[in-house]
């Protein structure tokens, strides 16, 4: 589907198919969020804002015995929808948010809603370590976690928590990635760099 210029839920597919033909099969990876990252912030937040709409629906119509209910509904309706909004946000993020990567260099596709798109470059001249991250239980157990690239520059980190990177500084997040060590190994050899990425310890 394509809305706008800057939506279309066939990039990814696209674009990894054009770099492909480009540089040859084996010498371009596509990865994106994992499961986990859809399940925490999109499918849970969900259900969890349904069943709460309907708790919330039948407590009040039992509580005023039908009188204004119909006002009742009208203001949960509103509410669901200011809620709705940013799960809607972070499934666009799942949906189109990516990573390519070629030879000598590493490429961060990031929608934002369905009228701006980023698009970043990271050059391997510029990758000075490769480490991974896995700061939290889920992580372990799921096998997910942060690929941290520091690249040349400020390396003053701000945390943000799921935007791809951190704009104008040295430390590059990819957050909730599934299988990240061979993804790491996957982005060395690729890019054609030889650098020794401190592996952090898994903490719980």
């Amino acid at each position: 589907m394509r809305i706008f210029s800057n939506f279309d839920t066939k990039l990814r597919q696209k674009t990894f198919e054009e770099y492909q033909q480009h540089h040859g099969v084996d010498n371009v990876i596509c990865f994106w969020r994992s499961q986990l990252y859809k399940y925490y912030k999109v499918i849970i937040p969900f259900v969890g804002l349904i069943l709460f709409t309907l708790l919330v629906f039948v407590f009040f119509y039992q509580w005023l015995d039908g009188t204004y209910f119909g006002y009742i509904v009208t203001a949960i309706i509103v509410i669901d929808v200011v809620f709705l909004f940013p799960i809607i946000g972070k499934y666009v993020d799942y949906t189109m948010d990516f990573i390519i990567v070629i030879p000598n260099s590493i490429m961060m596709y990031d929608q934002w809603g369905i009228l701006k798109r980023n698009i970043r470059t990271i050059s391997a001249d510029s990758i000075k370590s490769i480490s991974i991250r896995k700061s939290w239980l889920l992580y372990s157990i799921f096998d997910n976690g942060d690929i941290i690239v520091l690249t040349e520059g400020d390396m003053e980190p701000i945390d943000d928590d799921d935007q791809w990177d951190v704009e104008n500084y040295g430390e590059i997040k990819f957050r909730r990635i599934p299988k990240p060590e061979k993804r790491k190994n996957q982005i060395l050899k690729i890019v054609g760099i030889d650098v020794d990425a401190n592996q952090e310890p898994n903490t719980r």
